[in-house]
């Protein structure tokens, strides 16, 4: 988005202004009040908002999103053991259930031999193996999707173990030491891990104020603030916002929100579009 000094400060949904830090809100409620009427099993359409009736969007909070409750309940400590970190790595990079359960028990031999067959046949099948949430790409390198992944999980099983303080950002931290993992899934990681009864994170001094910026996060905040937020005054907005919000959980979901609020704007005032959506009802 450029030039945001010209740009519209209210917004319209079905009719009725809405300031930015009203939208958000707006966002929020309705983004609930829609998990709630699924879950109940309530038929289509979930909202009178034409926006939320044909474009997906995570939820509210992240523990509620159905692949985290999966992953939950079938990618856990007991399973993995001292492996459960690189597990949660892989959950991430793939993040689609039906993939996950057919390399579960591939993941902590090393090499990969067994794991780079499993997905290489995924493929040759024209199966889906990577989920929608994430953008996994080879960062510009030479080399098949599934060859970066899994050259990426030995990367990850190969690292020293974490010797950090038991908080968010130390792991955070340490997890962008590995080559691909970045920023935005480093903390998607950590945002597993401290929802993980057992792990260290679970009791993290900083589990409810830790976040990370990530480009969908970025620019809802830009859309909230109707000026462009950079990392750097990224802690600063997002912080900002939580006050103005009486927010008063995780600041993980308030990012999350953030991101998704962007593709909300952009749906509604025509300069994006989402690639998640739902088919015709």
């Amino acid at each position: 988005m450029d030039g945001w000094e010209e740009s519209e400060s209210i917004l319209e949904v079905n009719g009725k202004p809405y300031t930015r830090p009203e939208l958000l809100a707006y966002w929020i409620s309705e983004r609930e009040r829609i998990r709630v009427k699924k879950e109940d099993n309530d038929p289509r359409p979930w909202s009178d908002d034409t926006v939320f009736q044909w474009t997906y969007f995570c939820n509210v909070h992240r523990e509620d999103d159905r692949v985290t409750r999966w992953i939950r309940a079938n990618y856990t400590p007991s399973i993995f053991g001292d492996y459960y970190e690189v597990a949660i790595v892989a959950a991430r990079l793939f993040n689609w259930p039906s993939t996950l359960e057919k390399i579960k028990f591939d993941i902590v031999p090393s090499p990969h031999t067994n794991l780079w067959q499993i997905l290489t046949d995924l493929q040759e099948s024209r199966t889906k193996i990577w989920g929608g949430a994430y953008l996994i790409t080879t960062h510009g390198r030479k080399m098949g999707k599934i060859d970066y992944c899994v050259e990426l999980i030995d990367n990850v099983m190969k690292m020293t173990p974490a010797t950090c303080q038991p908080n968010c950002e130390d792991y955070w931290h340490w997890f962008k030491r590995v080559d691909g993992l970045g920023s935005f899934l480093s903390a998607q990681i950590v945002a597993d891990l401290k929802n993980t009864k057992g792990h260290p994170l679970f009791l993290a001094s900083d589990w409810k104020y830790f976040s990370a910026p990530g480009p969908g996060s970025l620019r809802g905040l830009s859309w909230y603030w109707n000026r462009k937020i950079t990392p750097a005054s990224y802690e600063q907005a997002i912080s900002d916002v939580a006050i103005e919000l009486n927010w008063d959980f995780c600041m993980q979901d308030l990012q999350n929100c953030l991101c998704e609020y962007d593709k909300y704007c952009r749906v509604l005032t025509g300069t994006g579009k989402s690639k998640r959506g739902y088919a015709a009802y």
